[in-house]
């Protein structure tokens, strides 16, 4: 079981895949953290490169718990939606204050604070462009979402999930709640209607994954399935099933599809498609069906990042100040830190020489594979490593040089950023 609220680390990535039934994701995106398998694995992910093949509009969400510094660890996922606000995404980012509130003690004020001058000083600063910043204390909309989402659960599937048990706060209850209103309401009505969302997590969120795409598919009426290789539509939980079938039939031949309905059973049945149009097919209905259903959501899809190794080893961890690199960190804290970080080197020089480094194993080495994204420089670190050329001094030194560019480049536009912030924040909902 993968428990979301964990301080341990995951590295048998191929087991996960086997075990949670996590697709691995294909060549389609030309990013470097999909080249280097960075992101090791998705859910739903033929959802994002349908909407960009065919220009339609599609929306990237995550979130940031305003409760620390923001570090290196957390930097890949904000280089993922800058990557995808490129290809045109629109883009929300949650301040779980809620959470902060409940689970650190933070107060909302502080919240805020820590949100803009932490976090989001930071995000603009790296290039992200304008979007939609929210704060969960102040948004209705998610907070509305998440009551309604509320009555399509129950604590035998939070224990299924989550692992939890009848002494579990409440808090375990809701957070996975919040957080899929969080995601699923972006495609309401008023926020443009249901979009294809991509949401970047480590894969120690998969959990909430699983279950914002479940609840996602429960609030439809129509529900889209492939059936010996065509497409069948069912209807779910609806008064009117001959009214829903109708419109849809409609809709469907309108876009050249051939139907046959099947009132009894609540079903059409497509007779002209392939399995591979179940995509096509869910965003005609999902579409036609947003205009009598206000919760009317298509599954988020996600990308699963591999977890960026802490400078001490082990998970990067607050705790541990110096197993990780704040962005706020000035260049002589990161220096100091990236030459007493752990390597993959050997005991001596001449072992080095002789026999290689071992960089799979480098957090030294990670500081080159997540964050630049040059990969004939990365590959040519790697080589030399492992052929005896490279010397772990003089690797740290390289790195830390290179890191230390990026936060002095980032301290420099800070001021600017801080300027930008209206362009950023929406007002609170009500």
């Amino acid at each position: 079981m993968i428990n979301p609220w964990s301080s341990s680390q995951y590295f048998d990535y191929e087991k996960l895949i086997r075990e949670f039934g996590i697709d691995k994701p294909d060549d389609y995106f030309d990013y470097f953290m999909f080249r280097r398998k960075l992101i090791f694995g998705q859910r739903g992910l033929d959802y994002m490169e349908y909407a960009i093949k065919n220009g339609m509009e599609f929306n990237a969400m995550t979130g940031l718990m305003p409760s620390g510094h923001m570090h290196l660890g957390n930097k890949l996922t904000i280089d993922q939606i800058i990557y995808f606000q490129s290809l045109g995404a629109e883009v929300y980012i949650a301040v779980a204050d809620l959470e902060s509130y409940a689970t650190r003690g933070i107060s909302f004020e502080k919240a805020r604070k820590i949100a803009i001058n932490e976090y989001i000083a930071n995000y603009i600063s790296m290039g992200l462009k304008p979007c939609k910043i929210y704060f969960q204390s102040e948004n209705f909309d998610t907070q509305s979402l998440a009551f309604i989402l509320s009555n399509e659960t129950n604590m035998n599937e939070l224990k299924a999930i989550y692992g939890l048990n009848d002494s579990s706060s409440m808090l375990h209850v809701n957070s996975p709640i919040i957080q899929a209103a969080d995601v699923l309401h972006t495609q309401i009505r008023h926020m443009g209607g249901p979009k294809p969302t991509i949401v970047p997590v480590g894969v120690d969120q998969d959990p909430h994954i699983r279950l914002m795409r479940d609840l996602a598919k429960r609030m439809r009426i129509y529900s889209i399935k492939p059936d010996h290789g065509k497409i069948s539509v069912f209807i779910k939980g609806s008064d009117n099933p001959e009214g829903y079938i109708n419109n849809a039939m409609e809709e469907l031949s309108a876009n050249g599809y051939e139907c046959t309905p099947n009132y009894e059973y609540r079903a059409i049945y497509i007779k002209n498609s392939t399995e591979e149009e179940k995509i096509k097919i869910d965003m005609i209905l999902a579409h036609l069906e947003s205009e009598f259903n206000d919760c009317t959501f298509i599954e988020p899809s996600a990308t699963f990042q591999k977890l960026e190794t802490g400078l001490k080893g082990g998970k990067m961890s607050s705790s541990v100040p110096d197993s990780l690199i704040s962005l706020n960190d000035p260049p002589a804290d990161a220096t100091r830190k990236i030459k007493h970080a752990v390597t993959g080197g050997r005991q001596t020089v001449e072992e080095q020489r002789k026999l290689g480094g071992n960089p799979d194993i480098c957090p030294v080495f990670e500081l080159y594979k997540y964050h630049s994204n040059d990969d004939k420089y990365v590959s040519k670190v790697y080589e030399e490593c492992t052929g005896g050329v490279r010397m772990c001094g003089a690797c740290k030194s390289e790195a830390a040089e290179n890191i230390s560019k990026f936060l002095q480049n980032l301290a420099e536009k800070k001021d600017e950023s801080l300027g930008k912030m209206d362009d950023y924040l929406i007002k609170r909902s009500s």
